[in-house]
């Protein structure tokens, strides 16, 4: 195989939750541009629609459905649609993320059961469901994007790290139980990206991590993007369960 082909993802369906912004807008693109037919979902059907619009008229194969993940009947439905309208799936980026900004005793019960609604009950049904789909295809591939958070937790994002923290373990384990049926599981964590998330840092917070990072700015979404399509193509046929962490060495200057 040369390299167009060990890279690309020509004939494969690609779903991308959480894609009409930040990184997930950006992956979609990236997987889109490498031969995918994305999937651009969130719980904002009109702005799916726009997405997979603008992706289209680049030339490339997307289409929208909304799916809020942290809704367990709009995951049966999702399963349900590519069953129909697909006959499966190859690829799920588990990226939707609900990211509370908030001290531990400022997190109230209802945020801690909505935050854990979306960003581990949300995955793991998702990736449940994505691995059915993938079986009668021979395989697949899942990422769920976590957070370099997972290993440094940060002031203010407690229940976001704890969360994020999560998706490793799971992470895995779906790699044991589905490593069978050739379907990988891994994870991905960014450090700062330039996304809404970064927006919420002030400056002095800012220079604070540029001063730990090997390569002090802000990572760019696709930079994640390119990441994740390692992952989900034939280049990585022989990760699985594995961590990518993508924060520009924030990781190395906080050891």
């Amino acid at each position: 195989m040369d390299l167009k082909d060990i890279f690309g993802l020509e004939g494969k369906v690609a779903l991308v939750t959480g894609s009409t912004k930040g990184i997930g807008r950006a992956t979609a693109e990236v997987l889109a541009q490498a031969g995918a037919h994305v999937i651009i979902s969130s719980r904002n059907p009109d702005d799916c629609v726009a997405v997979a619009a603008e992706l289209q008229q680049s030339g490339l194969s997307a289409e929208a459905h909304a799916c809020h993940i942290g809704t367990p009947d709009a995951i049966d439905a999702t399963e349900t649609y590519l069953r129909e309208t697909h006959s499966g799936l190859d690829i799920l980026v588990n990226n939707a993320v609900l990211s509370p900004l908030r001290t531990i005793e400022d997190t109230d019960l209802g945020l801690f059961r909505k935050a854990v609604e979306v960003d581990l009950q949300g995955y793991w049904f998702m990736s449940a469901a994505a691995a059915r789909l993938m079986k009668p295809r021979g395989g697949g591939s899942i990422v769920n994007i976590a957070s370099v958070a997972a290993l440094h937790p940060d002031r203010g994002l407690a229940l976001y790290s704890t969360l994020k923290t999560s998706l490793i373990g799971m992470s895995r384990a779906f790699a044991l139980e589905y490593g069978g049926e050739n379907i990988r599981v891994n994870t991905v964590m960014p450090g700062l990206i330039e996304t809404r998330l970064a927006e919420k840092y002030d400056d002095a917070t800012r220079a604070r991590m540029f001063a730990n990072m090997c390569l002090p700015r802000l990572g760019q979404p696709e930079e994640v993007g390119y990441s994740v399509l390692y992952l989900v193509s034939p280049a990585a046929g022989y990760v699985t369960g594995a961590g990518l962490v993508i924060d520009g060495g924030l990781s190395v200057g906080l050891t």
